[in-house]
């Protein structure tokens, strides 16, 4: 039996190629709506191939390349569909000291532009993809859904709080459905940035030495991708609730940045004694890897628990499935060995700089 039809806003990025795979697998029609900015060059991958801008509009799947910041071109591609999930924005934390306005174009105005447009068109469904990095330094550890106040310490943290704050208006004026899922450090093997993503490059590069930001004990919970989407999933098919609801997605507990990087260099089959390691830019005990980085984040998971959803992976099961997946992908595929920060600086030179290659060490895994 055929489901809603269902908009993915950033339907090609990390988290909505595995969300858009699962719902395609329960009967859903999908749209995906993307900009391509951030995706990778096999973005397509996990729906099982590359859905046409032309399909007819009662396809399966559907792709309409587009950017949340054009009004119009929002309107047009939420026409016809019962749920949005809004997952686009601008993933890139520390890219936000550069270029603040991103965080606010993309994550507070497009937000606002699906809003309006989900309004006008009564669209009453939203799945909303929010981030723990809005608790910024929490008084209460493990963090609840209601605790407060809530003080960011970033711009895009502070986008994702806006656009929760635009949500929860809209829901109560125009009677939205409204689910927000603050996600925990979510992983797999098809992330571009993030620790885990990074740590795996730097060793395919270099196995007998690992550089880490911060002091190491910054400490994070870490949830596969495929348990995120099936929490949200699992939320979406509960008896509705108006206006808002709002779920912590993650594993219990954290793991410290320093424990991160013994789970990779044992997923990668290296000899931690022979990886020596080194910290770049140390901050105070307890302090973040760089400005805007939230040194704890631990979440009360408690509320999407009691309805029923559980994780499958533990945070160090799901660590060393994304870091010996990350390390297949990078070397079978053609793309640069680039952490999250060289890319970003590659872009930005004119012509860029010949990217690292693999060695013959960086294969002994």
């Amino acid at each position: 039996m055929i489901q809603e039809r269902v908009l993915v806003t950033g339907g090609a990025g990390f988290i909505g190629g595995t969300l858009v795979a699962e719902l395609l697998a329960r009967g859903h029609r999908v749209t995906i709506f993307d900009d391509l900015s951030g995706a990778a060059d096999d973005w397509w991958e996990p729906v099982g191939g590359r859905p046409s801008d032309a399909a007819e509009p009662d396809a399966e799947l559907r792709f309409i390349h587009g950017d949340v910041r054009d009004r119009e071109a929002v309107d047009a591609a939420l026409a016809g569909h019962e749920i949005v999930v809004h997952l686009a924005a601008h993933t890139d934390i520390r890219a936000g000291l550069v270029d603040p306005h991103r965080d606010l174009a993309i994550g507070v105005i497009g937000t606002w532009n699906v809003l309006d447009a989900m309004r006008r068109l009564d669209i009453r469904t939203l799945l909303y993809a929010s981030s723990g990095t809005i608790y910024g330094t929490p008084a209460v550890v493990p963090t609840p859904e209601d605790h407060g106040p809530l003080l960011p310490e970033s711009h895009y943290a502070a986008a994702k709080l806006a656009g929760e704050s635009l949500i929860s208006g809209f829901a109560a004026l125009h009677d939205l459905r409204a689910l927000i899922f603050r996600f925990g450090n979510t992983v797999g093997a098809r992330s571009d940035h993030g620790v885990v993503h990074d740590l795996v490059v730097k060793l395919l590069r270099d196995p007998s030495r690992l550089e880490l930001m911060g002091d190491g004990r910054q400490a994070k919970p870490y949830v596969a991708v495929e348990d995120v989407v099936a929490g949200m999933l699992h939320a979406l098919a509960q008896p509705p609730q108006r206006p808002v609801t709002t779920y912590n997605v993650g594993t219990a507990g954290t793991l410290t940045v320093d424990r991160v990087a013994d789970l990779v260099v044992q997923a990668l089959g290296l000899d931690e004694g022979a990886v020596a390691r080194t910290f770049l830019g140390a901050s105070p005990v307890g302090g973040g890897g760089w400005p805007g980085d939230t040194p704890l984040v631990d979440f009360d998971t408690s509320r999407l628990v009691s309805i029923g959803w559980r994780p499958r992976w533990s945070a160090e099961e799901a660590v060393l499935r994304a870091a010996a997946g990350t390390a297949v992908r990078m070397m079978n595929g053609s793309r640069p060995l680039l952490t999250a920060d060289e890319r970003r600086a590659a872009g930005r030179r004119a012509g860029g700089d010949k990217s690292p290659t693999r060695t013959a060490a960086a294969t002994a895994r």
